[in-house]
């Protein structure tokens, strides 16, 4: 415990350099290690790095992360990292009904959007394996979701 306030007490004499978050990190980090003082000064440690990286983000998937995830930056700053790089990939992907659809459906959660996508498209794929009446059947119920086209038609 003593070892917890000395790192307590670096963190708040180094302020000027640190984030104004050493309180949260600390809190953080002592309940994610409330036995292990080496793990919990480890974790002080890369919480630290992940803010002042995370720190340096902006933009509306920075705020998204922020508020899914933090006090725990590392989370937050991969939280960021891969929703920004799925957001790359769908800029370069061509727009279909599918694209529409997932968009509508995930919003902002890029990564969900992708993933809905790719698991739509491969779907819609498979739906050759079919007859076209079964097919036709089950779009007229379930529209452009061909996941569920595609369930219909294992089903029939």
């Amino acid at each position: 415990m003593k070892r917890c306030y000395q790192m307590l007490m670096c963190l708040l004499l180094a302020g000027a350099s640190l984030p104004a978050f050493a309180d949260d990190t600390l809190a953080f980090c002592t309940s994610e290690w409330p036995d292990d003082i080496d793990m919990r000064d480890y974790c002080v440690e890369q919480q630290r790095i992940a803010a002042r990286q995370f720190g340096q983000k902006s933009g509306d998937i920075r705020q998204a992360c922020a508020d899914e995830w933090l006090p725990d930056y590392e989370m937050a700053l991969y939280c960021y990292n891969e929703q920004n790089a799925a957001q790359e990939r769908l800029a370069g992907d061509a727009a279909d009904e599918v694209t529409a659809k997932c968009q509508s459906e995930w919003g902002g959660d890029h990564e969900m959007v992708e993933y809905c996508i790719n698991e739509q498209r491969a779907a819609r794929s498979r739906l050759s394996r079919y007859p076209q009446s079964m097919v036709s059947a089950c779009r007229r119920e379930w529209g452009q979701d061909y996941e569920m086209v595609e369930h219909c038609a294992q089903g029939n």
